[in-house]
Parts: structure tokens; C-alpha cells; sequence
């Protein structure tokens, strides 16, 4: 169908404040943007949350975790206010539509470093089904699947899947989390296929929406190294504070 056609059917909106904006016109309000808080120059060396000033290498989170098995992460607004509204809807609902420009915010803000890892594929991390029936998609994947058209990636949406469903684990340390998530994730079947071709991707780029304490995030990768995968990225929309 003709995107004219679709934009009449479906008038396009604004993902921060969800309104509706001109056929034609920039995915977000010029003055919507505005109120967002982009991540900055000074982050953590490893995951990306903004730091203090340049003295400091690596956030709290990552300073304590130690090793890590995604090389580094990049993001590009801060969890909170407008955006984190935004995040809501596009994961409960269903503004799937939202996805295009946040990998175009992604592509604006962390394009050099994204094209510089050189990466081989693109992998959503994965849901539960329960959660996908309930959601009706993974956003994670919908976002992927966005960044790799842009970088011209091949986009594995199956290449991680969840066996277990995890219920909220904020009791439980960072260790502990990793610890649960991991038996909850395996190779898909993508993965099983590309690994007896011999052609399993050496370097990744790992997609989320958010980046809180990198538990899902770490888990993934420690999977995705298991198939075979040598070097990972993890690249979010928002992501947390990192002063803590």
C-alpha cells in the first residue's frame, strides 16, 4: 500500500508526546525533542550511562560487575520524563510505529561508533511468548529490525530465544539476575542453522529499548559467545543514571 494511503488511514504521531503531526513533517516535534536529555559526551568506557566528568572511566554498575561480556554499549536519552512515557506506550500500547525513529536517533547520535564496530548482524534480545502474546511483538526486535535496514545488516530475530518466563527480580543482586536470566535464554534456531553452515556472525550488535543495570544485556551476550559469537555491542534507547 501506497505510504500516502497509509498516512491518511493512520495518521502518523509524535513518539514523545503521541500527538498528531503533518503528513510529511519530521517523525518527532522539533520542540518535543527539546525536552529530551540526551546521554552526553561523559559516559562509562563500557556500558554508556553518563559518568560525572572525564575522570571517570566506568559507572558504579560497571566498576563493581567487573568483566563484561559485551564490549560496549551505546545509548541515547536518559530514562525519564517524556521518554520514558514514550517507552510505555510503544511496549504496552502498541505504538509499534515509534521503532523507525528511535533507530534513527540511534543512527544521529551514535552512527560513528555503531558503523565503526563493524558489525555482521543485528539480534533483538528476545522475549517470552507469554509476553509476546500479550504485547502482540517484541519492541526490542522492532527496533532492530529498523537499525539494520538502515546499516544494510542481515537482523536475526530469532538467533536468542527465552525458554523461562522471569518475573521482576529487583530483591535480587546483579549477579543473581544474570544468573536467572541466563537459564532462561538459549540458541534459537537461527542460530543452530548458521552454526552448521560455519557462519555464525563474529561480531554483533545486541538491540534493546532500555538499559537499566545491563543484567539482560550481560546474560544475552554470555549467551550469544556460547554460539560461537565473538564481539557484541549493546545499543538502547535510553538507558539509566550512572552516578550511584
Amino acid at each position: 500500500m501506497d505510504n500516502r494511503i497509509i498516512d491518511f488511514l493512520y495518521p502518523p504521531r509524535c513518539p514523545v508526546c503521541d500527538g498528531l503531526r503533518p503528513i510529511g513533517a519530521p517523525r518527532c516535534h522539533p520542540e518535543c525533542r527539546r525536552k529530551l536529555t540526551p546521554v552526553g559526551s561523559c559516559t562509562c568506557m563500557l556500558c554508556g550511562k553518563p559518568v560525572p566528568d572525564e575522570t571517570a572511566e566506568y559507572c558504579y554498575d560497571c566498576a563493581s560487575r567487573g568483566e563484561s561480556s559485551f564490549e560496549r554499549g551505546v545509548s541515547v536519552y536518559l530514562y525519564e520524563g517524556d521518554i520514558r512515557d514514550s517507552m510505555v506506550r510503544f511496549k504496552f500500547h502498541r505504538r509499534e510505529e515509534y521503532a523507525g525513529w528511535y533507530a534513527e536517533e540511534l543512527l544521529a547520535s551514535q552512527g560513528g561508533k555503531l558503523t565503526e564496530f563493524a558489525a555482521e548482524a543485528v539480534i533483538p534480545v528476545p522475549i517470552h511468548r507469554r509476553k509476546m502474546r500479550h504485547r502482540g511483538y517484541n519492541q526490542a526486535e522492532r527496533i532492530a529490525r529498523e537499525l539494520a535496514d538502515n546499516l544494510d545488516l542481515p537482523m536475526y530475530e530469532d538467533f536468542l530465544m527465552r525458554n523461562r518466563y522471569t518475573v521482576p527480580q529487583k530483591e535480587l543482586s546483579n549477579h543473581e539476575r544474570i544468573r536467572n536470566l541466563m537459564r532462561a535464554l538459549e540458541p534459537g534456531w537461527q542460530a543452530e542453522v548458521l552454526a552448521r553452515k560455519g557462519s555464525v556472525p563474529k561480531r554483533v550488535i545486541l538491540v534493546d529499548d532500555i538499559y537499566t543495570t545491563g543484567s539482560t544485556l550481560e546474560a544475552c551476550s554470555a549467551v550469544l559467545h556460547r554460539t560461537g559469537v565473538e564481539h557484541v555491542m549493546a545499543a538502547t534507547v535510553c538507558i539509566g543514571g550512572g552516578y550511584s
